[in-house]
């Protein structure tokens, strides 16, 4: 007899993985908006493909947050080392930014707006930092090993900084807001939470404003990227039923150059498969939340941190790539996964201290 659920699941990956963006792939290529002289690379298609690994996921029972969690310490080390270097020899720091610009493995800006100001390497993966901070903030308000979980907490959130990465600061920020209006509410109640909150939000209300500037040099090239949409939209509205199709290009006063993807990824992916299905997409990414806000636990450590992250992905390129697939279809993995596979029925596997 064959099993609903897997059916569902499959189902499932079959639209995500392979049936929208061939769909997609397919409008673009009877589209004349491809990239001039060069052949299709059906990018989305690749990218999108990384669903395929949920099937497994399931039936093996493999919890892919766990490594996530446990092998962030690695980004959190190199940026910190980075940013050392970067005060000790600045010479050798630069050799090493020229040869991580040249890979495509750093964004390299000149403000400095929140620590150092180095710059995020490896970039896709700094934003996911989010998650061992939710994992070892719920430990030190609610668990033992206080010192060592406070250790970890500022190691990561002093990575996150020295990346200078703005959405990441306020992923963190929105985190840690959470976890202690949590902790307030369970120890003194409702009353103190509700000053509580209103502290933690009006007090760098001030200092996160200058983040959205419209003369900032990011927030400047974000509105460009919103006018030149607005006008797409305007003189092909069709664009928002079933989209302009995967990889094609436009033209961005942001970048002032044709360009097939910009920084805004929810709009970005109206672009391409038009409001439905870019809905459906968007239903799908955030139906993990949905499922683990019925586990306390689950929800605390990692719906939390991954709302976090989805907030960071709509301004930087984070959800429709290859990794940000791989978190996706980890959540999704971690979601469905039967009470016999789930990794933390089983004492220690979730352990990554």
């Amino acid at each position: 007899m064959v099993n609903p659920g897997t059916v569902k699941v499959c189902a499932g990956v079959l639209l995500f993985a392979l049936i929208i963006p061939a769909t997609a792939s397919l409008i673009g290529l009877l589209s004349d908006a491809l990239p001039i002289g060069e052949p299709p690379h059906f990018q989305l298609m690749k990218e999108f493909s990384v669903v395929l690994i949920l099937p497994v996921i399931l039936g093996e029972g493999i919890d892919l947050m766990t490594p996530i969690l446990r092998w962030s310490i690695v980004i959190a080390i190199f940026t910190l080392l980075l940013a050392a270097l970067s005060l000790v020899s600045p010479l050798l720091f630069s050799v090493v930014k020229g040869i991580a610009i040249e890979s495509d493995n750093a964004i390299i800006r000149s403000r400095a707006e929140l620590g150092l100001g180095i710059g995020s390497f490896y970039y896709k993966t700094v934003s996911v930092l989010v998650f061992p901070i939710a994992y070892h903030l719920r430990n030190l308000l609610n668990g033992p090993r206080k010192l060592m979980n406070g250790f970890m907490v500022l190691m990561f959130i002093a990575a996150v900084l020295c990346s200078d990465s703005r959405a990441a600061a306020i992923a963190v920020f929105l985190v840690i807001v959470f976890f202690v209006i949590q902790k307030v509410k369970a120890t003194v109640g409702v009353g103190p939470e509700l000053l509580a909150l209103l502290l933690m939000i009006v007090l760098p209300a001030g200092y996160f404003a200058a983040f959205f500037h419209p003369n900032e040099l990011s927030n400047a090239a974000k509105l460009g990227h919103v006018h030149c949409y607005a006008v797409l939209f305007n003189d092909h509205p069709t664009y928002l039923l079933w989209g302009q199709g995967a990889d094609t290009e436009f033209y961005t006063e942001g970048f002032e150059v044709k360009t097939t993807l910009t920084e805004l990824t929810y709009i970005d992916m109206i672009r391409w498969f038009g409001i439905p299905v870019a809905a459906l997409i968007l239903g799908a990414v955030l139906y993990p939340v949905i499922v683990l806000a019925r586990r306390k636990d689950d929800f605390s450590y990692l719906a939390v941190p991954y709302v976090a992250y989805l907030w960071e992905a709509a301004s930087n390129p984070l959800l429709i790539c290859s990794f940000g697939a791989l978190v996706v279809s980890a959540m999704w993995g971690r979601s469905l996964l039967p009470n016999s596979k789930r990794p933390d029925t089983v004492p220690g596997t979730l352990c990554i201290e």
